[in-house]
C-alpha cells in the first residue's frame, strides 16, 4: 500500500494550476463522492479546475456540496488543461473521454484513481488499489498522506462513496481502512443524515412495488450457485425511480440472500439491450462481465448485451433477436 504513488500526485498537483476532473461515465455514490471532494480540496487550493462527467447527475446525488458545477459539455475539452484526473473509472473509454481528450490544445498529464479490478492503468500516474474498498478510500488515503485536513463537505463526498460501494458496510469491501475513513469523515462533521434521507430512505411506492415483482420472480439455480430474477421493459416503462430500483434490488439481494453466492438481475431496455447487474459474496465477477462488454469491481460488476429475456421453466434466458 505504501508504494503507491500518493506523494507524486501531491507534488504534480501543486505544479499544475488547470486541472479537470472526469467523473466515471456511469455516475454512482463512489464516482461522484471521489470526484467531488477532490474538486472541492482543489478550490480550496486556489486551482482553476471544472468537474466533468458525460452524464448528468442522478437526483438523489445532487445534495452533495460542488456537485452543481459538474458539466457534460465536450466543449469543456477544448481548454487547456494541465492536468485531467479520471475517477472511479477503468479505462478512458468507460468514462467517455477518449475520443475528447485530443481536444486539449495543449501538453497534459493523465492521473487515473481507482480501485476496479479491471482498470486498465491508462494515466501517467495511477492511483489504484484493486484491495480498496472504493475510490473514495483511495482519495482518503491520498489526503490522509499528504495531511490534507477534511471539512464537512469533502469528508461529506467521501463518507457518501464508502457507504455505497460498501452497501453502507455490510459486503465484503469492507476493510479497516474504509472503517477507519469513515470514522475521519464522521469526525470532520460528513452530514450522514443527508446520506441516509437521499441514498436510503428515499424508495417511492412505485419502486417498492418493482422490488415486489422482483422478489415474486427470484430463482435459485443452483448448478450455478445463483440467485436471478428480471424486469421485462414493460415492467419498468414510465414508472419514476426505476433505475435506483433496480440498482437497489441488486445491492438487497445481495445483503439478504443466503442461499446463493452470486445475484443477478436482469433487465430489458427499450433499445434493444438488456442489462445485467451482478453481485457476489466471494466469486470475482468482474472478468465475467469483462467478457459481455462490460465490467466493475469483483463483487459487484454489470453488463449489457444485446437481446431480450424469455422465461424458460421459470428461469430467465437472455435471446438474441
Amino acid at each position: 500500500m505504501n508504494t503507491l504513488p500518493f506523494k507524486e500526485l501531491f507534488e504534480a498537483v501543486a505544479k499544475s494550476q488547470r486541472i479537470l476532473i472526469v467523473g466515471d461515465g456511469k455516475p454512482d455514490g463512489d464516482s461522484l463522492g471521489s470526484s467531488s471532494a477532490f474538486y472541492l480540496w482543489l478550490k480550496s487550493q486556489d486551482k482553476h479546475t471544472a468537474l466533468f462527467c458525460v452524464a448528468p447527475v442522478p437526483k438523489n446525488f445532487q445534495f452533495l456540496d460542488g456537485i452543481s458545477d459538474q458539466k457534460n459539455d465536450a466543449e469543456i475539452f477544448n481548454h487547456p488543461w494541465d492536468m485531467v484526473i479520471t475517477f472511479d473509472t477503468g479505462s478512458l473509454k468507460h468514462c467517455g473521454i477518449l475520443d475528447m481528450l485530443p481536444n486539449i490544445p495543449c501538453k497534459h498529464i493523465i492521473v487515473d484513481i481507482d480501485h476496479h479490478a479491471t482498470n486498465e492503468l491508462f494515466g501517467s500516474i495511477n492511483l489504484v488499489d484493486t484491495k480498496a474498498s472504493s475510490t473514495c478510500e483511495m482519495v482518503y488515503r491520498f489526503f490522509e498522506a499528504n495531511n490534507v485536513i477534511l471539512d464537512d463537505r469533502m469528508a461529506t463526498s467521501l463518507l457518501t462513496g464508502l457507504c455505497t460501494d460498501t452497501s453502507h458496510f455490510s459486503n465484503n469491501a469492507t476493510n479497516s481502512k474504509a472503517m477507519e475513513a469513515a470514522s475521519t469523515c464522521f469526525a470532520s462533521g460528513a452530514r450522514h443524515t443527508d446520506i441516509l434521507k437521499n441514498l436510503v430512505r428515499n424508495k417511492s411506492v412505485s419502486s417498492l412495488k418493482l422490488w415486489g415483482k422482483a422478489l415474486e420472480r427470484l430463482r435459485h439455480v443452483p448448478e450455478y450457485d445463483l440467485a436471478v430474477t428480471w424486469f421485462k421493459y414493460e415492467d419498468v416503462d414510465g414508472i419514476p425511480g426505476s433505475d435506483e430500483a433496480v440498482e437497489g434490488i441488486s445491492n438487497f439481494l445481495s445483503s439478504a440472500c443466503s442461499g446463493a453466492d452470486t445475484m443477478l438481475v436482469l433487465r430489458e431496455k427499450k433499445d434493444g439491450l438488456v442489462k445485467g447487474s451482478l453481485r457476489s459474496i466471494k466469486r470475482d465477477i468482474s472478468r465475467f462481465a469483462q467478457q459481455l462488454g462490460g465490467g466493475g469491481h469483483k463483487r459487484a460488476s454489470g453488463f449489457a448485451v444485446q437481446g431480450k429475456i424469455e422465461v424458460i421453466d421459470g428461469i430467465p434466458h437472455i435471446i438474441q433477436v
